[in-house]
């Protein structure tokens, strides 16, 4: 995007003359098609239906989070991760159910105390991990752990085939590296942290305040 609005930027500079030329009529139709398209994140809306799509391949797990539009589903987030020395053992029916669990759990703050549906080209799984259906006891041991973490969510698994599921298919072969399965710290929450720790006014203070006007009711013990 900022290379479509390259020709645009020019115009935020004081000393920029107006003159709206082919080329930046140009750049103005493009950015607009490009707001169109499913290629650019939207901001999520709570009152709108969400989909997590999730797989995995035999080295990572991909996720996409996204609101279903007319023109197709447009993305809100994307998320991927390598899979561990151990996980990379994993049968390819525990591969594609760790994506989901995976999915779910990084984007919980969206996820939790709504409907929403999980996506999966893995057709076992709809049965396996259905959310009206119990897992069946002869499951393995991590599968109905796995069971028992998306039992906190009200969700929808729906079946879509793989040459669909190109979305999170994609980020699920080309994994960020396993030091980087954290994500990260949102920084408003860094800057709130750093903005306590730095406050001038403490609750010492505001005692010593009260206490020593006169005017004020109210004394504190």
């Amino acid at each position: 995007m900022a290379t479509l609005l390259a020709p645009l930027y020019s115009f935020l500079h004081k000393d920029k003359k107006w003159q709206w030329t082919r080329q930046e009529e140009t750049a103005f139709q493009a950015a607009k098609e490009a707001l169109k398209s499913s290629s650019l994140l939207i901001h999520f809306d709570n009152k709108k239906e969400v989909l997590v799509a999730c797989d995995a391949s035999p080295y990572g797990l991909g996720v996409v989070l996204s609101h279903p539009t007319p023109e197709g589903d447009r993305p809100i987030a994307f998320a991927s991760r390598s899979l561990t020395k151990a996980e990379k053992n994993y049968s390819h029916l525990e591969k594609e159910a760790l994506a989901l669990v995976f999915g779910v759990t990084r984007f919980r703050n969206y996820l939790l105390g709504r409907e929403f549906t999980l996506i999966t080209d893995h057709r076992p799984l709809l049965s396996l991990l259905s959310e009206t259906k119990p897992v069946p006891t002869v499951a393995a041991a991590r599968i109905q752990r796995w069971a028992l973490t998306l039992a906190a969510y009200a969700y929808k698994i729906k079946f879509k085939p793989g040459k669909d599921h190109s979305n999170a298919d994609a980020f699920s072969r080309l994994p960020v590296p396993e030091n980087c399965q954290e994500p990260p710290q949102p920084a408003e929450l860094v800057l709130m942290m750093q903005v306590l720790d730095d406050s001038p006014v403490t609750v010492h203070h505001v005692r010593t305040e009260i206490q020593s006007d006169e005017t004020h009711p109210v004394k504190l013990i």
